[in-house]
């Protein structure tokens, strides 16, 4: 591919990962209002809030049946949210920078953005090893978008996903 095609190329993937980062923006910002709306949503921005901050629980209050928080649990003590740290973990980034809103639209947008730039490379290919590897890509797109789209469904859709395209890829190699 001559490098005035490839170049093109970049700045349209440029300009069209820009725009997924915009359309996921204004609707978080215009239609979610920047806030959490699911119950699970509110239990990751309460781990990323205690994150941001060093720690990883905290003691409960002196009477937690009047502090409750949506699947946040009070365990001989200790106060700490039921889901794994790794997605509390990318939010407490954008939490420390005062910007926790846009970590959301980013990884949708980006992970649209590769979704998209691998699979429309793929059909380009016309070699098999590099086809499978453009495809990979958009399969790593696609776990970003849904983990940008935020939320316990999204992490389930991403992981289940994720292990559907590790066992097909696994059986392509078989072959």
């Amino acid at each position: 591919m001559s490098r005035s095609v490839q170049s093109g190329a970049d700045r349209f993937a440029l300009l069209l990962s820009l725009l997924a980062v915009l359309a996921a923006y204004l609707v978080h910002d215009r239609v979610f209002e920047r806030m959490a709306h699911l119950e699970d949503e509110m239990a990751y921005l309460w781990q990323a809030q205690v994150i941001a901050k060093g720690e990883l629980l905290l003691p409960s209050p002196p009477s937690p049946t009047n502090f409750l928080y949506p699947f946040v649990v009070d365990y001989q003590g200790q106060r700490f949210g039921k889901y794994p740290i790794g997605w509390p973990v990318v939010l407490s980034f954008g939490e420390r920078l005062g910007v926790r809103f846009i970590v959301n639209p980013l990884l949708a947008g980006f992970g649209g953005t590769t979704l998209l730039w691998g699979a429309l490379t793929a059909l380009r290919q016309t070699d098999l090893k590099q086809m499978l590897a453009h495809t990979t890509i958009a399969s790593l797109g696609l776990t970003v978008l849904l983990l940008g789209l935020g939320g316990a469904a999204g992490v389930l859709a991403a992981c289940a996903y994720f292990v559907a395209h590790a066992l097909y890829k696994a059986a392509l190699f078989l072959v």
